[in-house]
């Protein structure tokens, strides 16, 4: 029968391997997700001679659904990325005669709604005989039943429920299981779920080595993210690693202790440039400030063709800097900074400091027809936020992580 190996939640189990035969599941948890998480055998010895389905716990790699959405959307399977695959899986499969009558909008109803904890798919495999339940015959005993759809589907193919059956077996067959697991993260009643890929027996029967299941995020998944200033670099990498600590190994922040290569609008300009010409091959985000000069560059830079994998952005606007004291040329007034002198320092907590914040007009930009902007002392800012616990309560986080989430938006919407 040979070493299974399985990726499930909670007892529906999605993905299967087999000895050496394997897909590799380590990309969805941490180095430190080691848990004791379900195996699921048949009981050979049980005296009545009737089906037992029992369960043991050992090591695994585990973590819940809910966290592992937000990897899954840096692994490239957002909701808008899985409604393509699945189409596309749909019309590759029409070239082979196989007829998918079932849409989207429909299978992705199914999982958003479906009873996760009714589902056992240990018992479903062994009741009919088998090991290593796939998706296909999942959906067919599962999914194609349901009243909701059976009977569309069986109009769709004109009566033939033999076709209903097998077309959409084979199917289902060939979808990445992250389809399924993406729609499912949007279920209700698999919030509290975990996420487990059950890897001992593999180990124990010599086919892998922990090392080689249990490993750190391949360089290809990581994301660089280069920035203005060294201090930008320290502020985000904080603000992730605390607020996101299920995705803080995406992010790879250049080591910037010493003679930091890019500090400068200029210089990160000529730097992306450069990415641009060689055909950079890692998963690169440059983030210019939402100042003049920044403005400037991150318009200059959408003319220059990019790779996909290199996403340009500037600091997003905000409503709390459209009424902003400032201090110019023209004395003190309450002005709109956007686009004109936000800097990473402006998404932090004002009131960690004992003095209110103010923008000081600087340079005239003949470009853009505005003065450039400064925020005051704002390395006072920054020095409070690098020496707070902004878990405990009293630090503001919401607008930094207003900050972490666009910077993740535009990364896994990008075209």
């Amino acid at each position: 029968m040979g070493t299974m190996i399985c990726l499930g939640v909670g007892k529906m189990e999605i993905d299967w391997g087999k000895n050496n035969y394997i897909n590799d599941h380590s990309a969805l948890f941490k180095t430190d997700d080691i848990h004791d998480v379900p195996y699921f055998y048949a009981d050979d010895e049980a005296e009545d001679n009737d089906f037992h389905v029992i369960t043991e716990y050992k090591e695994g790699l585990s973590r819940s659904l809910s966290s592992i959405k937000k990897r899954l959307d840096l692994l490239g399977y957002t909701l808008p990325a899985v409604k393509k695959m699945y189409n596309q899986l749909v019309r590759e499969s029409a070239l082979h005669s196989i007829d998918v009558s079932l849409s989207f909008n429909c299978f992705s109803r199914l999982l958003k709604e479906i009873d996760v904890n009714k589902i056992n798919t240990p018992d479903f495999a062994y009741e009919f005989g088998e090991y290593g339940y796939d998706l296909g015959e999942f959906v067919r005993r599962c999914i194609i039943p349901e009243k909701e759809i059976y009977s569309r589907l069986l109009d769709a193919a004109e009566g033939d429920a033999r076709r209903v059956s097998s077309d959409l077996e084979c199917f289902f067959e060939n979808m990445d299981p992250y389809v399924v697991l993406r729609l499912l993260a949007e279920n209700p009643s698999s919030n509290n779920l975990d996420v487990f890929w059950a890897y001992a027996d593999l180990v124990d029967a010599g086919w892998f080595t922990k090392e080689e299941i249990v490993k750190q995020l391949p360089a290809e998944k990581r994301i660089i993210v280069v920035t203005e200033g060294s201090s930008d670099s320290k502020i985000l990498k904080k603000a992730i690693d605390k607020l996101y600590p299920e995705i803080s190994d995406f992010f790879l922040f250049i080591d910037m202790t010493e003679n930091y290569p890019f500090t400068g609008t200029g210089n990160l300009y000529n730097f992306c440039c450069g990415l641009s010409k060689i055909g950079v091959l890692n998963n690169t985000i440059i983030i210019f400030d939402n100042d003049c000069a920044g403005t400037e560059k991150y318009e200059k830079l959408k003319q220059v063709p990019k790779q996909s994998n290199l996403l340009v952005i500037k600091l997003p606007d905000c409503e709390e800097f459209e009424r902003f004291d400032t201090v110019g040329p023209q004395g003190v007034s309450s002005e709109n900074i956007n686009g004109s002198a936000v800097s990473i320092e402006c998404f932090l907590d004002f009131n960690s400091v004992d003095f209110p914040p103010a923008i000081r007009w600087t340079n005239y930009s003949s470009v853009s027809n505005k003065y450039q902007g400064s925020l005051q002392r704002k390395e006072d800012y920054t020095r409070k936020f690098m020496n707070t616990n902004i878990l405990e309560g009293s630090y503001d986080v919401s607008k930094i992580k207003y900050l972490i989430d666009y910077i993740i938006e535009q990364w896994c919407n990008r075209e």
